[in-house]
């Protein structure tokens, strides 16, 4: 019987042990950073430590955070790839860029060693969900510098399926293949999952029952992690769901745990977790606070107490599964960035996608901050489902204003569209426009 870990040294490690392999890990990184990069050779003398000063992992908060801005401005000021390129750049083996909705996206570079780094911890958690080498792996992403499609395709394989790559098929082309060929786990994004669901409900096919999906991943979006979608998804595909975390410029860094009732593990050897409150201070468990990581692996771009800009909730309870790694409640929890201020109170999109998608009729959504007669004001646009009659459309705007009332606590606007009018995606989702000017958030 294989076992449900696959590298059971680490994921059910001491905490003692892998706190030993975290500081020698981290003091290597240290070093090699400030030795390796103008980039942190000024921000470590700017805050007056030196590569020594970090001796035991409670040493770290004396180090300074990292931004995305800051990485995005060293690549524009040294162009193409920043001063915090760490290696000759001839020991790079692959390039990888950010998704970015203005501006250039920020460029990865990744050694030999750090792309296999990062693909394996990917691996790694797609074998907790259940993958095995008997599985026929679909990998549904956009076929580019994404890493998403790079490493679900390079993960499955380092687990030795068989991987039917469709990075460049259309979503005809992907369904078709769906139901000819023995596929039996889907990697998507979850918009995409539930796109790909509605254009076979269009076209009469049922993939709960004609396809041979077992289980699916999703990743780039936080929307596995929301039990409504994550429910819509599993009864189109008849599959089990599962969220899968990460970042371009940092891992694939954690899982859901199949076992953990909504609890997502950490891979602390490849990333050392913090989640600081607004002072910048740990949070106890049970709270909730912003994700900050330091790159335990990567050489060629070696990142040091990396602010996220995710709000995740560090877990108060063990989890069943018998990993010591770890883990946070609920996963993804929010985006700093994607925080509103409508009327004095604050608004987060995946709340509102929490509050929608329970509601059956709603195929798509589309969230517009504005101003209506000098006033804050969220507009709902909902796609219904095409069976829906003009009444039970009226209905559902109906039941949608008042939901999203008591869930959020101020009024918003919600206006039915017509059935497809709203965009679908195969990557990320780009459901929030503000056209606002001058707004705090």
């Amino acid at each position: 019987m294989d076992s449900k870990y696959l590298e059971p040294e680490i994921e059910t490690a001491p905490r003692d042990t892998l706190a030993r392999l975290q500081i020698d890990r981290l003091r290597a990184q240290v070093e090699h950073a400030c030795r390796g990069t103008p980039f942190y050779r000024r921000k470590l003398d700017a805050a007056g430590v030196k590569p020594g000063d970090v001796r035991t992992l409670a040493d770290l908060p004396r180090l300074p955070f990292t931004t995305k801005d800051e990485l995005k401005q060293s690549q524009a000021d040294h162009p193409l790839w920043g001063d915090f390129l760490a290696v000759p750049f001839e020991d790079c083996l692959r390039v990888h860029m950010t998704s970015a909705t203005t501006g250039r996206p920020l460029a990865f570079l990744d050694t030999k060693d750090d792309w296999y780094g990062f693909y394996h911890s990917y691996a790694r958690s797609l074998y907790a969900f259940g993958l095995r080498k008997s599985d026929a792996v679909m990998a549904a992403f956009s076929y580019g510098p994404w890493i998403g499609f790079w490493s679900g395709v390079f993960a499955a394989q380092d687990l030795g399926c068989l991987v039917f790559p469709v990075g460049g098929f259309s979503t005809e082309q992907r369904l078709d293949a769906l139901l000819t060929y023995p596929i039996t786990a889907l990697g998507c994004t979850p918009s995409y999952a539930l796109f790909l669901a509605e254009q076979a409900a269009k076209k009469g096919i049922d993939l709960a029952k004609q396809a041979k999906l077992r289980l699916t991943w999703h990743t780039g979006e936080p929307g596995a992690s929301i039990p409504a979608t994550k429910a819509k998804i599993q009864a189109a595909f008849g599959a089990r769901v599962y969220d899968l975390p990460g970042l371009t410029e940092i891992a694939a860094w954690g899982f859901e745990c199949p076992e953990g009732d909504g609890l997502t593990h950490i891979h602390e050897d490849y990333v050392y977790p913090e989640v600081l409150d607004e002072r910048d201070q740990p949070v106890l468990p049970g709270s909730a606070g912003e994700l900050v990581f330091t790159s335990l692996y990567r050489k060629a771009m070696p990142l040091l107490r990396y602010r996220t800009r995710d709000v995740v909730k560090l877990a108060d309870r063990t989890c069943p599964c018998g990993r010591t790694l770890v883990a946070l409640d609920g996963g993804v929890l929010a985006r700093l960035d994607d925080m509103k201020k409508v009327r004095g109170i604050i608004v987060y999109p995946r709340r509102i996608e929490e509050l929608v998608r329970p509601h059956a009729g709603v195929d798509e959504f589309q969230i517009v901050f504005r101003r209506v007669e000098g006033l804050d004001d969220i507009l709902i646009r909902v796609d219904p489902a095409p069976a829906l009659s003009t009444t039970e459309r009226a209905g559902l705007v109906t039941a949608l204003e008042g939901a999203l009332r008591t869930g959020l606590g101020i009024r918003v606007t919600v206006e039915a569209t017509e059935p497809g009018a709203l965009p679908r995606w195969d990557h990320k989702a780009r459901r929030v426009k503000d056209e606002r000017t001058e707004v705090p958030f």
